[in-house]
């Protein structure tokens, strides 16, 4: 394959920028895959990440689970994030959601991840291993904010702050006593949860949807509900091909009997296996958004900062641009004052932890 073409294909899946890519697969050895697999530990951490980023609840954007692009080195990957209008909210979910928090029956984020660096990013990895993994795009006065937080926080509940811990916390030791089993199920899907991340950009660039939640099921399950403008739905078919291309996608075999229609539609899901030595599951939904459902979209994106080219293309509307609905307690309101009272009830989180700095 020629390399122009290998760049374009890359970066469909990872987001790369041009340069970068080309720059990566300049030096891959020959016969190497495109975007290349973890292992082991390094595997294990990049699927426990995409586990936490799943699991976590995040604001509307256009990037897929915040993310910008992936840099899918073999060793120390670089996840870059976008923080757009709401970098608080960013350094929420890797304060909160991917570093470790709960009790024994409750912990959330990923157990034993800690900070190995951080200089304008923060360098992440499993105690007791050599993964690691590069977050990029961490504003840093929002980030010394959010650490003061779970600081203040830690000191409420007489426990130490996670981040630098050198040994696991009272928390996660009471964890691995009492749900050590969950471990050794998410190492059995390890390596379908890190080629999800590493090519998390395909549900971007293959999919013109306006929300994408995820979610997990089980130690087996990886979820993904997108939701489409009627006019701008998405076959089955096209998605699937995408995401299992032969030399940069995914090796997944269809549960056929999980489709409720022939061609893709509304409410309709699909489950997948991870083929060969490979263990795991891919769940996708797809579901459609109609009429003042798709403004109050609209308006939540453009609050959040999503480019306004992306809001335009994935709605069909400019951005900031809504409806009235004449119906009387119509269910697709209220995205935005969500979003306000999540910022504020956050923005009081902040001004707290400075008061009683001060």
């Amino acid at each position: 394959m020629h390399l122009d073409d290998a760049v374009a294909l890359c970066r469909r899946f990872t987001g790369e920028t041009q340069a970068g890519a080309r720059a990566r697969i300049r030096v891959l050895p020959s016969g190497s895959p495109l975007i290349p697999s973890a292992h082991g530990d390094q595997a294990f951490l990049e699927s426990e990440l995409l586990r936490a980023l799943l699991e976590h609840p995040t604001t509307y954007t256009t990037r897929p689970l915040r993310i910008e692009r992936v840099v899918p080195y073999p060793v120390r990957p670089v996840i870059r994030f976008a923080a757009d209008a709401d970098a608080d909210g960013l350094t929420d979910l890797i304060s909160w959601g991917l570093f470790p928090t709960g009790g024994e029956h409750d912990l959330k984020g990923v157990k034993g991840l800690r900070i190995k660096a951080g200089h304008g990013r923060i360098d992440v990895g499993l105690l007791g291993t050599n993964a690691s993994v590069r977050l990029e795009g961490v504003p840093e006065r929002s980030w010394r904010e959010a650490e003061s937080v779970r600081a203040r926080m830690a000191a409420d509940w007489k426990e130490p702050v996670p981040f630098r811990h050198p040994v696991l916390t009272p928390s996660e030791m009471a964890f691995t006593r009492a749900h050590g089993w969950f471990e050794g199920g998410w190492g059995e899907v390890a390596s379908l949860g890190s080629a999800l991340l590493r090519r998390i950009h395909i549900f971007r660039s293959g999919a013109a949807w306006l929300d994408l939640a995820a979610f997990t099921k089980h130690t087996t399950t990886f979820g993904f509900r997108l939701t489409f403008a009627a006019s701008l739905g998405l076959s089955h078919d096209t998605f699937i091909e995408q995401l299992t291309h032969p030399l940069c996608g995914i090796g997944l075999k269809e549960d056929m009997r999980t489709c409720g229609c022939p061609y893709g539609g509304d409410g309709c899901r699909l489950w997948f296996d991870a083929s060969g030595p490979t263990s795991g599951r891919l769940d996708l939904q797809f579901l459609t958004a109609r009429g003042c459902d798709i403004a109050d979209y609209n308006a939540a994106l453009t609050h959040s900062g999503s480019p306004a080219s992306e809001i335009r293309r994935y709605t069909g509307r400019p951005p900031g641009t809504g409806t009235e609905c004449a119906a009387s307690g119509c269910p697709y309101h209220g995205r935005l004052e969500h979003l306000h009272r999540v910022a504020e009830l956050r923005r009081q989180q902040r001004e707290g932890t400075q008061r009683t700095k001060e």
